[in-house]
């Protein structure tokens, strides 16, 4: 039996497939995590930021997997454990079983790791009214907390209304399409195409978003005192999307979106874009 809640969130979306029942299932778990973080001290030390952040507080045009976090000063120490039972337990309270997967080297390094994983079976057979579907599918949520601190980005408090009300302390707008431009300059897939950066940063350019260079700067910089103005990053975006392969980016994004949307995507629709952009002015 499907929790009254979910049913009714299950109805906002236009599920076919069971991987349209998962993306939805994944989109409300996460929106728990986060009401699970608000009733500790998580966003008192952390900050949320990326793509699902994009979806959830800005309307981001498709599903996104992960949550990601950064600490608000370095915190070597930081400890996960400290809240997944408060996320745990939200979740079970609208019946989503979870478990929190973890191994030694989730908190070795920089990052701090923990898979929220639920299983769908049950609530997958009562949707879709079949049982063909196997017993040990599980929707898995990646969480991420970077304990090193970046100076640079600014932070807003976005709420969260329904299932219940939470504060989620977040990058501003202007923060979050500087975060995804160091990821479209910097990222390394060898051979392969990240193309949701891509489907994002598009995001970002329809809605006039400004671009936090100071930002850019502080993380792509760190270890030099060398800062890029504008009319480089500028340049080094259409030299970026001179090289990348556009049917790549179509072919990894076409999971979490609809596929109209990825029509027009290609190189020159980039490029062009480019000279439309704004640098945020403090």
């Amino acid at each position: 039996m499907i929790n009254n809640y979910i049913n009714d969130y299950l109805q906002n979306y236009n599920i076919k497939t069971l991987n349209d029942f998962e993306n939805a299932i994944r989109e409300i778990s996460q929106v728990l995590i986060l009401c699970g973080l608000s009733k500790t001290d998580f966003f008192k030390k952390a900050v949320f930021y990326g793509g699902t952040c994009l979806r959830i507080f800005h309307g981001l045009g498709r599903y996104s997997e992960d949550l990601d976090f950064t600490v608000l000063r370095d915190d070597a120490n930081f400890n996960f454990d400290d809240y997944t039972h408060s996320c745990v337990k939200l979740l079970e309270s609208f019946g989503l079983k979870c478990e929190v997967y973890s191994k030694n080297d989730y908190d070795i390094g920089e990052i701090r790791r923990r898979y929220f994983k639920i299983p769908i079976y049950d609530i997958a057979c009562s949707y879709f009214n079949t049982d063909s579907i196997n017993k040990e599918r599980k929707v898995a949520i990646k969480t991420e907390v970077s304990t090193f601190y970046v100076e640079g980005a600014t932070y807003e408090n976005n709420m969260i209304s329904s299932p219940v009300f939470a504060r989620v302390l977040c990058y501003d707008y202007s923060s979050l399409f500087a975060g995804k431009i160091c990821a479209i300059l910097n990222r390394d897939w060898r051979n392969r195409v990240k193309g949701r950066d891509y489907y994002d940063y598009m995001h970002y350019v329809c809605h006039n978003v400004p671009i936090n260079l100071e930002y850019i700067n502080s993380k792509a910089n760190s270890s030099t005192s060398k800062k890029m103005d504008f009319e480089e990053l500028k340049l080094r975006l259409k030299e970026k999307f001179n090289e990348v392969d556009f049917d790549s980016v179509k072919k990894d994004i076409m999971p979490f979106a609809d596929d109209l949307a990825l029509d027009g995507l290609d190189k020159d629709l980039f490029i062009a874009s480019v000279d439309n952009l704004k640098c945020l002015k403090k």
